[in-house]
C-alpha cells in the first residue's frame, strides 16, 4: 500500500491493483473496443437529441445510451471471440486479447454474452421493446451477416 499525501493535513492512501489484475481488466476492456463504442453511442446521442425536436428526455436518452454502450461493447466482444482463429494469423490483430491468450475463449464469451443480454434487458425494461428489437437485429446482423 502506498500513502501520498495531497494535503499536510489528510494523507490519502491508494491501493494498486497487482499486474495480472490490471493486465486481464485491460484485456476485458480491449475486448469491448472502447474507441468504436464511444463513436456510435456519440452518434446515438446526436440521432436521439435530433429525434427529440427540441424537446430532450435526458432520462430516456441516458437509458438509451447505456443500453447501446453495452449492446456494442457485448457485439464488439462476441465478434472477436468468434473471429479469435483469424485474427491469430492477420498481423494486424494478432495483439488482441485472444489470440495473445491473455483471456481464455470461454472468458470473451461468458463477458460478451453477459453484456449482450444486459443490454437486451436494459434497453426493454428502460427504454421500449422497439428499441430492444433493433438491438436483437443488430446483434444478428453484425455477428452472422457482416
Amino acid at each position: 500500500m502506498k500513502e501520498f499525501v495531497l494535503d499536510s493535513e489528510v494523507p490519502v492512501v491508494a491501493e494498486c491493483a497487482p499486474p495480472a489484475l490490471r493486465e486481464k481488466v485491460a484485456a476485458f476492456v480491449e475486448l469491448t473496443k472502447p474507441r468504436i463504442t464511444f463513436l456510435i453511442v456519440l452518434t446515438s446521442a446526436a440521432g436521439f437529441c435530433l429525434g427529440s425536436k427540441g424537446q430532450t428526455d435526458y432520462l430516456a436518452l441516458f437509458n438509451a445510451l447505456v443500453g447501446i454502450a453495452l449492446l456494442s461493447s457485448g457485439i464488439a466482444t462476441l465478434n472477436q471471440y468468434m473471429e479469435r482463429e483469424l485474427d491469430a494469423r492477420m498481423r494486424r490483430t494478432l495483439s488482441r486479447p485472444l489470440p495473445t491468450a491473455k483471456l481464455a475463449p470461454v472468458q470473451a464469451l461468458a463477458f460478451g454474452v453477459a453484456l449482450t443480454v444486459l443490454a437486451e434487458v436494459h434497453l426493454a425494461v428502460f427504454t421500449n421493446l422497439l428499441t430492444a428489437a433493433f438491438g436483437v437485429s443488430v446483434i444478428v446482423g453484425y455477428l452472422f451477416c457482416y
